[in-house]
């Protein structure tokens, strides 16, 4: 298997790289990656920052997998998911307090077999886990949904830019739509994102994706409904009051 990624420069594209068999594994907390997708990342723990440094000197690429626990900054193998995204370092950013902001062009998903180092970081060896993808009227429909579902939610999320409402709608890869929803979507809780990178089977993963945008569209419908209810609240109690006061005046 072969990718083409971006070192961020004037040059443009660097040479294909065939994917390892085995590479450094950056632990993710409360983030799971997607593949084809940027990732902008803060990576302040030691061994991050060496993994980073390490892997930039060589051919750039390494391995993201969400931990289990956001609450451990240093997750060890068994406290990490089996199945993460392979990617480039294509930016790095050395910050003054002497962390790191790297721009990882996420690839392939991947699924950790074994580890093979711990120290100085975590070294694993992975296959690819490629989409299982079968043609079907379902899933031109589910995909279909999916992108008048997901241009609703846009338009009551202020976060969402429109231009991600073009890009989804112009997406004819329904692994790809899901893909940049899932990463772009804040209301889809992390354990929920694993569960969609997980899922190999894309009309599968769209169904679930298609439960989770009729989730959050629901959320904003009822809170604009609260929203409407407070500000009608609001003006009528403005209205009460004006009329005391020109009350008082007569």
């Amino acid at each position: 298997m072969s990718i083409s990624i971006a070192h961020g420069d004037e040059e443009g594209f660097v040479p294909e790289e065939v994917l390892p068999g085995a590479l450094p594994v950056l632990p993710l907390i409360d983030t799971v990656p997607f593949p084809d997708t940027l990732i902008p990342l803060a990576v302040g723990q030691e061994r991050s920052i060496r993994l980073v440094n390490d892997v930039l000197a060589g051919n750039r690429m390494l391995v993201m997998v969400a931990s289990r626990d956001p609450d451990n900054h240093e997750p060890g193998p068994e406290e990490l998911h089996e199945v993460g995204v392979a990617g480039i370092v294509a930016r790095m950013l050395k910050v003054p307090d002497g962390t790191l902001r790297i721009l990882v062009q996420a690839s392939e998903r991947v699924r950790v077999t074994r580890f093979s180092a711990t120290e100085p970081y975590l070294v694993a060896e992975i296959e690819e886990q490629p989409d299982i993808l079968e043609p079907s009227a379902e899933l031109t429909a589910l995909t279909r949904n999916v992108q008048s579902t997901f241009s609703q939610i846009i338009e009551g999320l202020p976060y969402l830019p429109e231009e991600l409402q073009i890009a989804a709608a112009n997406l004819e890869d329904p692994s790809e739509l899901a893909h940049l929803i899932a990463g772009a979507l804040r209301g889809i809780k992390t354990e929920e994102r694993q569960e969609l990178l997980a899922e190999l089977a894309v009309a599968k993963r769209l169904r679930r994706l298609s439960e989770l945008l009729a989730r959050e569209l629901e959320l904003i419908s009822i809170g604009t409904r609260i929203q409407s209810q407070v500000e009608s609240e609001i003006d009528k109690g403005q209205r009460e009051f004006f009329l005391r006061q020109q009350l008082k005046a007569i």
